[in-house]
Order: C-alpha cells, then sequence, then structure tokens
C-alpha cells in the first residue's frame, strides 16, 4: 500500500469574479521511502499540493489517502493530529522561536503532543543532523545553516512517516545548502520519506523522483536520473568537502539517550509563579483575619433584644467602630489580592504552554489561583445568599 495515493485533487480559489484552478485533477502516489522533489514555476501549484499534503488546507474536491487513511474528509482536531504526529514540517524561514533554546525549539512538537521527558528524544533528534554541540545555542546564536538543521531535527523528533520540505535551501547559500541536502539523503537512506518542494532543478536532483508542475497539473514524472540523462549531463553526487559530514542513522525510538549527551539544564521558575502564590496567600490571609475581626467584635459586643430601648439606641463604642471599619477594609483588600493572583495565574499558565522549557512553579500558581478564588467567590455567595434571604423576607405572606 502506498504511503500517499492522490486522485482527481482539485483546488479552487476565487478572485474577484474569476475562479482559479491551483490544482486540477491531480493525481500522485508516493512510496514508503521515496524521496521525491516537487518542481514547477511560480503560480505551478506546487505549494498549493505542499499545503495540501500537509493537511494544512483542504482538497475542494477528489481524494487525499496518508498510510491508506482518508484524511481529505478529517474534522479540524484531527487534521492537527495528524500533522503533529505523522508529518514534519521543514520551512524555507526555520519559524524557530527566538527566546528558547535549540533544544527547546526542537521539543515544540513533543510538547503538543502532551509527551513528558522531552529532552532525551530532542537531543536525539538533533543528533541526526550533526547538531548535538549546539543543543544550548539560541537561534540568534546560529548560523542561517545551523538553524535550518534545527528546523529539521524538529519535523522528525516525532518520528513522523512524512518529511514535507518548503524551499528548504531558499535562504541558504550555495555550499550550506549541499549540506542540508545530504542530510535529507542521510535521512532519506535511513527510511524517511521525504517530499520537497523547490524552484530549483540542481536542488531537486537530490531527489529520486522528480514531479514537474504546471498550471496546478502534473506536467511530468520522471526517475531523476532520467531527468539528468535528458539533460545531457551526470551530475556529481558527492558533497564537497565540508565542516559537516551526515550522521549515521540514530533511530529516533532509541532506547539510550547519546552518550555526549551534555547534563541536564535545571529548571527554571515560571515568571510570575511567585507572585501568584504570594497574592493569593495574602488575599486568603486577610479575608479570614477580617472574618475572625468581625466575629470577635460580634461576641464582644452583644445586646440583649429584651434591654434593647428602640426610643435610645445603643451606640457601639468607637473601638468597635474602628475594628468594624478595619476588617471590611482588610476583607475588600483581599478581594482585590484574590483577582490578582487569579489574573497572574492565567499569565503563568498561558507562558507555560506556549513556550516550550523544563519550566517549574506550576503548583504555585494553581494554589495561588485557589485561594484567589476563595475571596472573590465566598463573599459573592455571601452576598447573594443575603439579597435572596432579604427577598423571601420581604415577600407577603400566604
Amino acid at each position: 500500500m502506498p504511503l500517499i495515493e492522490v486522485r482527481g485533487l482539485t483546488k479552487l480559489y476565487r478572485m474577484g469574479d474569476s475562479i482559479v484552478r491551483a490544482l486540477d485533477g491531480v493525481d500522485l502516489t508516493v512510496e514508503r521511502g521515496e524521496f521525491v522533489a516537487i518542481t514547477g514555476a511560480s503560480g505551478s501549484g506546487k505549494s498549493t499540493m505542499m499545503h495540501v499534503l500537509g493537511c494544512l488546507d483542504r482538497p475542494t474536491s477528489g481524494i487525499y489517502r496518508l498510510d491508506g487513511r482518508d484524511v481529505s474528509a478529517l474534522s479540524d482536531r484531527e487534521l492537527a493530529e495528524v500533522r503533529n504526529q505523522r508529518i514534519g514540517f521543514v520551512f524555507q524561514t526555520f519559524n524557530l522561536i527566538n527566546r528558547i533554546t535549540a533544544w527547546e525549539n526542537v521539543a515544540v512538537p513533543l510538547f503538543y503532543a502532551r509527551k513528558t521527558n522531552t529532552r532525551p528524544a530532542a537531543m536525539r533528534a538533533l543528533e541526526r543532523v550533526g547538531l548535538l554541540d549546539r543543543a544550548m545555542h539560541q537561534p540568534n546564536e546560529l548560523s542561517g545553516g545551523e538553524r535550518q538543521r534545527v528546523a529539521i531535527a524538529r519535523a522528525i523528533v516525532n518520528d513522523p512517516i512524512l518529511l514535507l520540505a518548503d524551499e528548504p535551501t531558499g535562504n541558504l547559500d550555495t555550499r550550506t545548502g549541499e549540506q542540508i541536502m545530504g542530510i535529507f539523503r542521510s535521512l532519506n537512506e535511513q527510511g524517511v520519506t521525504i517530499i520537497m518542494v523547490t524552484h530549483e532543478l540542481d536542488i531537486a536532483e537530490h531527489a529520486r523522483r522528480i514531479v514537474q508542475m504546471r498550471d496546478g497539473r502534473i506536467l511530468s514524472d520522471q526517475l531523476t536520473a532520467e531527468v539528468i540523462a535528458a539533460r545531457g549531463h551526470a551530475r556529481p553526487r558527492k558533497l564537497p568537502s565540508t565542516e559537516m559530514t551526515p550522521v549515521a542513522a540514530v533511530p529516533v525510538s532509541a532506547a539510550q539517550p547519546p552518550a555526549s549527551t551534555p547534563p541536564p539544564m535545571p529548571p527554571r521558575m515560571l515568571p510570575g509563579a511567585t507572585a501568584t502564590l504570594v497574592c493569593g496567600v495574602v488575599a486568603i490571609v486577610l479575608w479570614l483575619a477580617a472574618v475572625a475581626v468581625q466575629f470577635t467584635l460580634g461576641r464582644l459586643y452583644h445586646i440583649n433584644p429584651e434591654e434593647f430601648d428602640p426610643a435610645r439606641p445603643k451606640l457601639p463604642p468607637m473601638p468597635v467602630l474602628v475594628g468594624s471599619g478595619l476588617a471590611s477594609l482588610a476583607m475588600l483588600i483581599g478581594i482585590v489580592f484574590g483577582i490578582v493572583a487569579v489574573v497572574l495565574a492565567r499569565g503563568v499558565r498561558r507562558r507555560a504552554r506556549e513556550e516550550v522549557a523544563n519550566w517549574q512553579g506550576r503548583r504555585r500558581a494553581v494554589v495561588g489561583a485557589v485561594f484567589g478564588w476563595i475571596t472573590i467567590l465566598v463573599p459573592a455567595v455571601l452576598v447573594l445568599t443575603a439579597i435572596i434571604k432579604l427577598i423571601v423576607s420581604g415577600a407577603p405572606k400566604g
């Protein structure tokens, strides 16, 4: 069974009053372990083809089967799972996160797949592209070729069945581009299925098969050797002498991490986690203290209903008035601190979700948020209960 089977694939776009047929009845089959290059001029449909194959876009009509599964009619959630677990992407612009290190960038797909202990797998992926010694560097400390190798490691870290590359050498010089293509060939020799979109024929000749598109249709589908023979020359397949050589095959599923793995990086405290806990604790302490003061004052200053004279109401002494006022103020400040704790907790959770890193402090944020919600909800419930009692007591009887 082929890995990719496309039949009658059509993609239409409306531009004003006209209809653009970006894909016009495309038929394509890709076997497991193939290395296919899709070429063509701008507007030929190769980028649309890449988007559909990568489940980034839906076809207007036709059938697209990936590993025997018809993915052309899946829901958005199912397509997201396919992209995360079955497909790896390499882009021309790298698309790395500048604030985190190379290994943390590689671990991003693992994070969204809800996997734990992402560091060993990320290190193995970096080793496969010969960049283990740069694992602790941020993207702005890497060259263009090194950034692309990080992007390739990120694409293969989940051990996908398909690797899609969109102009992977477009932002690189010729020598670095040759290095990157050497890595692609090495991965393909390890069994990775690769489909690459490029407008450069010299780059396309690194693949084993070249599919040329024009006007949304496949113009030709030939083995690379046939294309080279038709051009009347043989392209040397040996990489130029460079400081980087293709690495040996290292399966992602290997049980043991590489021996040269750097020592574990200590976890970093989530920004705002400590502040969330402090605000939550302050909120609950102030609120409880206010309740305790009000209860104590109520016990100390108790008026017997039999001794109460409506004509001459008994005013509470000044210490009781001052204490009651301070307690009310403390309760109000506690509610404010509770609101701040809840807002900070949301920011901490967003940071932990969006930035892959070895974070600690989640429990602090959770405890702070719980304390904050207590100081917000309990007074609200008490006030609502009092209002309901007032309404019920004031309703006419019988």
